[in-house]
């Protein structure tokens, strides 16, 4: 019953996306990248971000090469980035009560988004991929995680989902990891989702969709209610024409 619902959502997007002049050979990787800070902890284990996981896998049919997403987990620093593997239909129901809650690195922990942002760009080769010893010893020593051979560069679709503000203290770091993307000409679009029913106002990531061509910003007050949206909401909301445009493009 699910993959018959999730292939007439994806029939639902193509032809929004045939509407706004999308060419059905236009893809990229989708890039799934969902907060377990503490505070949304209680989404996560009811099951709410699961569904919404299932509201998205049909953008990654669509969209990507392989008609999948790569998840990524990720709360504060470096070491609590973590990823998961990749969600496709058959297994999207559910996925993150199975693959995540209680499960990753940095679960309940606090926010941070430089050190996601940067692992995206390193997985798709916008950035030289460093091999990251995570051993107590190398830590206490503090030995330079050291680069590998970058994997080839793809066009990649960014859906960062958050409950909460970047932490003040990586503001600087995060903008500046997106303004070097945006100079090197990376072919990757960042869309941040701030869904948070008690702090609407999501002040950084607006600054950075206003601040950089390759960043958009939604922010979505009630988390069950776009969930429940029909197929064609919430592509108008998904959708919005920055992303078409970027979609678009050449």
């Amino acid at each position: 019953m699910l993959s018959l619902d999730l292939n007439k959502s994806a029939q639902a997007i193509r032809l929004n996306l045939d509407k706004a002049g999308v060419r059905p050979d236009v893809k990229a990787e989708l890039i799934f990248d969902i907060d377990v800070s503490g505070s949304f902890e209680h989404e996560h284990e009811e099951g709410t971000t699961s569904r919404l996981v299932e509201r998205l896998v049909p953008y990654g049919m669509v969209l990507d090469p392989d008609g999948k997403m790569d998840v990524f987990t990720f709360s504060d620093g470096e070491h609590h980035v973590h990823y998961v593997g990749v969600v496709t239909p058959d297994d999207a129901e559910g996925y993150l009560r199975r693959r995540v809650v209680d499960r990753v690195p940095g679960w309940g922990g606090g926010t941070t988004y430089s050190y996601v942002l940067e692992r995206n760009l390193e997985h798709f080769g916008w950035l030289p991929q460093r091999q990251r010893d995570q051993g107590i010893l190398s830590r206490f020593f503090g030995r330079p995680a050291r680069e590998q051979a970058s994997p080839e560069q793809k066009r990649s679709l960014v859906l960062f989902v958050t409950d909460g503000e970047n932490h003040e203290s990586d503001e600087a770091r995060t903008v500046q990891v997106l303004e070097e993307s945006q100079r090197r000409g990376d072919r990757v679009y960042f869309l941040f989702l701030g869904f948070c029913d008690t702090n609407p106002d999501f002040r950084f990531i607006r600054e950075a969709a206003q601040r950089f061509d390759n960043t958009g910003a939604l922010i979505i007050q009630d988390l069950r209610g776009f969930i429940a949206l029909s197929d064609d909401e919430l592509s108008a909301r998904l959708l919005a024409p920055e992303l078409i445009a970027w979609l678009k493009a050449p």
